[in-house]
C-alpha cells in the first residue's frame, strides 16, 4: 500500500497507471476492501431471474454472493455463505424452492430466512422457534437495481444509489428505460487485470482499427468525451450508428419516443468500477467486470432490445444477428486485452504515452482509481 501513495496524479496523466497496478497481488486485495467493497459494484442483470426462485451465484474480487427472485417476484441480494460455518450454499444458476446447505443441511427460504436446521438442539428434539431462527437468516447485501443491472455496495456506507446514478439518469433522461428486453447473456474469462477490461471499453480509439465491422475511422473523428461525475465516464457518438453499415437486413424498431437527432446516436459509460454499459437506439449492452485475481477476470455480456415488438418473433433473426456481432466484437477484445496484460504491466509500459486527443476518458478513469485508493489510505 505504500507504493500506491507514491503514483502521482502528473504520471497518471502523462502515462496511465504504472505497470505494476495490473498485476500486483497486494494491490489486487486492497483493491478488493477500499474500491469493490466499498463503492457500487455491478454483479449480473435482473432479467438472468426473471422467475420466482431463480438463483444467480456470483464471485467477485473476493465476494462469493448470491441474487436471488423470491415469490412475489422481488429480487434480494444475500452474501452466499450458510450462517452456521459459512459453507458455499449455492454453486450454478439454479431455480430453487429452498436453498439447502450442503454441509449441515441447514435450509433456507427464499427470502434469506432460515427455514430449518436439523437436530439443532442435539439429544432434546424441539422444534427451533422463530425467536431462534430470527439471528439465523443469510445475511443480506445493499443492492440497488438499475436499467436491470444490479448494484451492491458490500460495506454498506457508500451514498446513497439515487445520489451516485443521478448524473447518468440525467443523461439518459429520454430513454424509457423500463422498456428493454434481455436477448442473451454470455459469459467470458480472460489472463487479464480488471482494470485493463475497463480501460479498452472506454478507448473509442481503438474500435475502428481492432473493430472494424463496427464502425469507420471517420465516425469516430465526431467522438465527444462525457464526464459526468467522480465515478462516471463516457463517449458520445453523436451519428454512431447512422454512419456505420446496418447489422441486420431488417432494423430492429427503436426505442420509442426518441427524438430524430438521438436516432442515429450511440452513447457508452464507464461506472466505476466495473461496469460497462452501452446504449445505442435499438440496443443496449452491458458488461459487468468481475475481478477474480489479479491477473484474471470473468465478465458477463448481456444484450437487449428497447422494447416489446424488437423482442417478439418477428425479429428473431435480427436478434440473433446482434447477439452475434456484439459477442464477436467482445471476443476480438478479450483476444487482445489476453496479450495486452503481459506487456502492459512490464515496467516498459511505464514509458508510454496517453494521447491528449483520444485518451482524456481513460486517463480520468485511472485518476478515479488512483483517488478511490488513496483517499482510503489517507483514513
Amino acid at each position: 500500500m505504500e507504493y500506491i501513495k507514491t503514483i502521482t496524479k502528473e504520471h497518471v496523466s502523462a502515462h496511465g497507471l504504472p505497470a505494476i497496478t495490473f498485476k500486483d497481488k497486494d494491490i489486487y486485495e486492497q483493491e478488493c476492501d477500499r474500491v469493490f467493497a466499498s463503492g457500487w459494484a455491478s454483479i449480473g442483470c435482473g432479467q438472468q431471474i426473471s422467475t420466482p426462485g431463480d438463483i444467480l451465484p456470483i464471485r467477485i474480487a473476493g465476494q462469493s454472493l448470491i441474487a436471488i427472485r423470491n415469490k412475489q417476484g422481488e429480487i434480494g441480494v444475500f452474501h452466499n455463505v450458510c450462517r452456521h460455518k459459512a459453507a458455499p450454499l449455492v454453486d450454478e444458476p439454479c431455480n430453487k424452492r429452498s436453498l439447502v446447505c450442503p454441509y449441515h443441511k441447514w435450509s433456507f427460504k427464499i427470502d434469506g430466512d432460515l427455514l430449518s436446521a436439523p437436530r439443532y438442539f442435539g439429544n432434546d428434539n424441539k422444534v427451533m422457534t422463530a425467536e431462534d431462527k430470527a439471528d439465523k437468516g443469510l445475511i443480506k447485501v445493499r443492492f440497488a437495481v438499475w436499467w436491470d443491472i444490479i448494484f451492491v455496495n458490500i460495506d454498506g456506507a457508500a451514498e446513497p444509489f439515487e445520489d451516485f446514478i443521478k448524473p447518468l439518469d440525467k443523461q439518459l433522461a429520454i430513454y424509457p428505460k423500463d422498456d428493454i428486453r434481455m436477448i442473451s447473456t454470455t459469459d467470458y474469462s480472460g489472463e487479464v487485470n480488471w482494470k485493463l477490461a475497463v480501460d479498452n471499453f472506454l478507448d473509442g480509439y481503438h474500435v475502428p482499427f481492432v473493430h472494424s465491422q463496427a464502425c469507420s475511422v471517420e465516425s469516430v473523428l465526431g467522438q465527444e468525451d462525457l464526464f459526468l461525475s467522480e465515478n462516471i465516464v463516457g463517449l458520445h457518438l453523436p451519428h454512431g450508428a447512422s454512419a456505420k453499415p446496418a447489422k441486420t437486413a431488417k432494423q430492429l424498431p427503436h426505442f420509442h419516443g426518441l427524438p430524430p437527432e438521438k436516432q442515429g446516436a450511440q452513447q457508452w459509460f464507464g461506472i466505476f468500477p466495473n461496469t460497462l454499459f452501452f446504449v445505442d437506439p435499438c440496443w443496449v449492452q452491458t458488461i459487468v467486470v468481475k475481478p477474480m485475481g489479479e491477473t484474471h477476470t470473468a465478465e458477463s455480456l448481456s444484450v437487449y432490445v428497447v422494447n416489446d415488438e424488437a423482442a417478439s418473433d418477428e425479429y428473431q433473426a435480427e436478434q440473433a444477428r446482434l447477439h452475434e456481432v456484439l459477442n464477436e466484437v467482445n471476443q476480438q477484445d478479450i483476444e487482445l486485452l489476453d496479450k495486452l496484460q503481459i506487456t502492459r504491466s512490464n515496467n516498459i509500459a511505464n514509458q508510454g504515452h496517453l494521447n491528449d486527443a483520444w485518451d482524456q476518458v481513460n486517463m480520468t478513469f485511472h485518476q478515479m482509481w488512483l483517488q478511490k485508493m488513496t483517499a482510503k489510505t489517507a483514513n
